[in-house]
């Protein structure tokens, strides 16, 4: 994925031909060619506006460039080859093809193949006034769609790999239907590329928290006594974005949340120097408080973990108030989660914490390790970062086994599953909360191998992601809390979500029994 600021597409300019997105789409067409699976079909996306005029404005540039790279292959360049293999092999590495279980095409086997793809490629204008439209039922089609609505309701682009779209929205149900733009990977994982503003990939980023919230709001419907009628799924707004038309937009009311059950991590970093020494500070003088106080260090913990039991909430408290986190991770707002914390302990629970340090097992003399205090040495874990992410992305900081550190899982057969993390938490701790702290290492690389049962098995890294060297000029705290689910109603911290307004909905008793219902 590719992001950056707005530009300009009154005036389409094309760039030189191995950094021109277009380039991806001949080279990615070749590529799928020779492996001969999936889609047949093979699709460039270009949406810049809604505007006809402004789609009519490509057609030329397009054409001529189509016509320009074509003659250079015909007549076998050997400075755009170059050019063309070096795009290709940097793309490869970007996201390896072992990764999906797909073969790595070398550039030797698709460059037979350019040409015919270049010569196959059409520029197609599908909008309101267009006569010629997309159409896939006759044959393979290779095609640079240049568009607006059309193309972003209702219109499936096939083998779609390449997308270009810089158009601002203002509603979340248009940047859903955008969504669909980020290709339909069927044997060509590895290859579909995507250019995008940096506000547009924010705003996508937005909506998967938003949708994984609606998620775990219906839930509850499986795991409570509730229903749709009962308990309206929320939504989280935002700041420049509707949630939908005003007209549809009716009958709402807004509505709270709560950290009841929930896993928080930091995954969005400040590498700040300024901001990570602050962050080490507060770290510390929280061990201190914790290993000065009552808490009872717990000498179970294996490897290079450490915990203590029976922690106060103030410890915690001043703890958050004081941590640094970056804005991007929404849901770890210092005024939310301490408002929550002490609404939970007026209504008699996380009076106390269990507090842990999870470090990685040094296995030679080089491995970082941080002095946290005198006697508490902690090994610095592994994170590296998402490439290019703005800000410090490093996806996945706390895996299922910490989020479980305070808890006696001997008993648990098979797979350790979030689900039964939670039944144990309701036994063994129903009031105590858990608050995990990593020390991640400023000098952190990503992993090099790409075979599944090589990968990290904390979760940190997955097929597909594309990571680069941490580069922080210190040691980056991370910061992990599990919520035990409340006994009894929740306490609730006011966020800017959104629900349907029930409070007009009746609920009609049905007069039947149980034993009158008949399936049919």
């Amino acid at each position: 994925m590719h992001t950056g600021s707005t530009v300009s597409v009154s005036n389409p300019n094309p760039l030189r031909p191995a950094r021109d997105p277009r380039e991806r789409l001949r080279l990615t067409t070749a590529a799928r060619r020779v492996r001969a699976i999936g889609n047949k079909h093979s699709t460039m996306l270009i949406h810049t506006s809604v505007n006809t005029v402004i789609h009519n404005s490509f057609r030329e540039p397009l054409q001529n460039l189509l016509e320009g790279i074509g003659d250079l292959l015909h007549a076998e360049d050997a400075d755009l080859h170059l050019e063309l293999e070096s795009l290709w092999e940097s793309e490869c590495a970007r996201v390896p093809a072992s990764a999906f279980g797909r073969k790595i095409v070398s550039y030797a086997a698709l460059r037979e193949s350019l040409e015919d793809v270049a010569r196959d490629c059409r520029v197609i204008l599908d909008n309101a006034s267009s006569k010629v439209r997309l159409d896939y039922e006759n044959g393979p089609v290779v095609a640079i769609a240049v568009g607006g609505n059309t193309l972003s309701r209702g219109l499936t682009l096939e083998g779609l790999s390449v997308s270009y779209f810089v158009r601002s929205v203002s509603a979340y149900d248009t940047l859903l239907q955008m969504g669909r733009w980020f290709g339909y990977r069927t044997g060509y994982e590895d290859l579909p590329r995507v250019w995008l503003t940096k506000e547009l990939r924010e705003w996508f980023r937005h909506l998967a928290t938003v949708e994984h919230e609606i998620r775990q709001d219906i839930d509850v419907y499986m795991t409570e006594d509730k229903t749709p009628r009962t308990f309206a799924v929320r939504m989280r707004t935002h700041p420049t974005l509707r949630v939908t038309a005003a007209a549809k937009m009716k009958v709402f009311t807004h509505a709270a949340s709560s950290y009841g059950g929930q896993r928080i991590q930091t995954r969005y970093f400040d590498l700040s120097r300024d901001v990570l020494l602050e962050n080490q500070r507060v770290f510390k003088s929280l061990i201190s408080d914790v290993v000065e106080s009552d808490a009872k260090p717990d000498h179970s913990a294996s490897g290079n973990r450490f915990l203590w039991r029976g922690v106060s909430y103030e410890s915690v408290v001043e703890f958050l108030d004081s941590y640094s986190f970056h804005e991007a991770s929404t849901q770890c707002d210092s005024r939310l989660l301490t408002e929550y914390i002490q609404k939970r302990v007026a209504n008699r629970a996380l009076h106390t914490w269990n507090v842990a340090i999870v470090g990685k097992v040094a296995s030679n003399d080089s491995a970082a390790t941080f002095e946290v205090v005198p006697g508490v040495r902690a090994g610095c874990v592994v994170r590296s970062r998402l490439t290019d992410s703005d800000p410090v992305d490093i996806k996945t900081l706390m895996s299922r086994r910490d989020a479980a550190i305070d808890l006696d899982t001997s008993g648990v057969e098979g797979e350790l599953t979030e689900g039964k993390i939670v039944q144990l938490r309701k036994q063994q701790s129903p009031a105590t909360g858990l608050l995990v702290l990593y020390v991640i290492d400023k000098d952190s690389q990503p992993k090099t191998t790409s075979a599944p049962e090589e990968r990290p098995k904390d979760g940190s890294e997955s097929p597909g992601d594309l990571r680069s060297a941490l580069e922080a000029p210190e040691h980056v705290i991370g910061v992990g809390l599990v919520f035990p689910e409340p006994i009894g109603s929740d306490s609730e911290v006011e966020w800017d979500y959104i629900s349907a307004d029930l409070s007009r909905i009746q609920i009609e008793e049905s007069d039947l029994d149980e034993q009158e219902l008949v399936e049919f």
